[in-house]
């Protein structure tokens, strides 16, 4: 297949096996088109998805559903080959981790951050209200997070947590994971989701923001080097205090307590929040479509992976806050 190839949508009822393997398609078989050639292939030969700079193929009966040019599309294996050398190009131009992120000031917005998020530019924007929030509250030094410890931090862990039940209780959030790096800036964000259940004489549902700060490389490289972090089995976290601490008095304590410290932010207020017990894992298709690549958590904490425009938002609101 080549440039010159004549490319079309293929409908199913063309198809019935796959155009690479040959495989009959049934019920446990489904059929994938590439949004290139547009034949119609099996999962397992179009396993592989890359940002199509124009002309994504899509079916014509079903143009009411829209396609994003941003994200990676699925193509099969010949496709992919030809396509290959552009992507290094598209990733800096067109995919969602190059563009501007815009953050909408004022509104409700930003004082109920959703739960669920299935775009990292969503849990970019999440994370920054949750920045701004403690700018917001810097006026009550007594009831926000010791700024210098958000200045000494290794990393920063953001998520909004949903929690609801009855006897029983279910756990559920996303967000993101940042690390700074050995010059001082903050790299390119992960994406991560929790989950647990727990017990107890609870009734009810509570949505809270929670943040997360990573006191030392070890926790930082929790996260970096595994794709499920256990807190309190694996790793360390301590309820985090609120008020007024000095640098010199915080140097001492984080050196001699937890790698972590955890909080909440709910009705207008932080505290400190435990999160013993909870697991959190990270999202590799949510980083693959930010990204328009298969990234690592290492190459992403690490540096490996440049800082991206998208994140400008969150970037600007940590710098606002830890330089005031």
């Amino acid at each position: 297949m080549n440039s010159n190839t004549t490319l079309r949508w293929i409908p199913d009822g063309e198809a019935i096996s796959c155009h690479r393997c040959q495989q009959l398609f049934d019920w446990t078989y489904r059929k994938h088109h590439c949004r290139r050639c547009g034949h119609v292939f099996c999962g397992s030969c179009t396993k592989q998805s890359l940002i199509r700079k124009e002309h994504i193929l899509s079916n014509p009966e079903k143009q009411y559903l829209s396609i994003n040019p941003h994200n990676p599309q699925r193509v099969c294996y010949q496709c992919y080959h030809f396509m290959q050398p552009e992507q290094d190009a598209l990733r800096k131009t067109t995919s969602n981790a190059s563009r501007e992120n815009l953050l909408p000031e004022g509104g409700n917005r930003a004082l109920f951050n959703s739960p669920f998020s299935f775009t990292m530019r969503d849990e970019i924007r999440k994370a920054s209200y949750s920045i701004q929030a403690i700018k917001n509250q810097d006026a009550i030094k007594d009831q926000c997070i010791p700024l210098p410890l958000l200045r000494n931090a290794k990393g920063l862990v953001f998520m909004t947590v949903l929690k609801a039940g009855m006897i029983f209780s279910a756990r559920l959030g996303t967000g993101l994971v940042i690390a700074k790096l050995p010059d001082g800036i903050w790299s390119a964000p992960s994406a991560i989701g929790t989950a647990g259940l727990g017990w107890g004489a609870q009734i009810g549902a509570e949505l809270t923001d929670v943040i997360i700060i990573l006191n030392t490389s070890q926790a930082v490289e929790a996260f970096s080097s595994s794709t499920q972090v256990n807190l309190g089995a694996e790793l360390g976290v301590a309820t985090g205090f609120v008020g007024r601490v000095t640098s010199g008095s915080l140097g001492t304590s984080v050196d001699g307590t937890a790698p972590c410290y955890s909080y909440s932010h709910s009705r207008g207020l932080f505290a400190g929040i435990s999160l013993e017990g909870a697991v959190i894992i990270s999202r590799p298709d949510i980083n693959h479509t930010f990204y328009g690549r298969e990234v690592t958590n290492t190459q992403l904490l690490t540096g490996l992976e440049f800082p991206p425009n998208a994140a400008t938002p969150l970037y600007d609101a940590l710098q606002t806050i830890v330089s005031g």
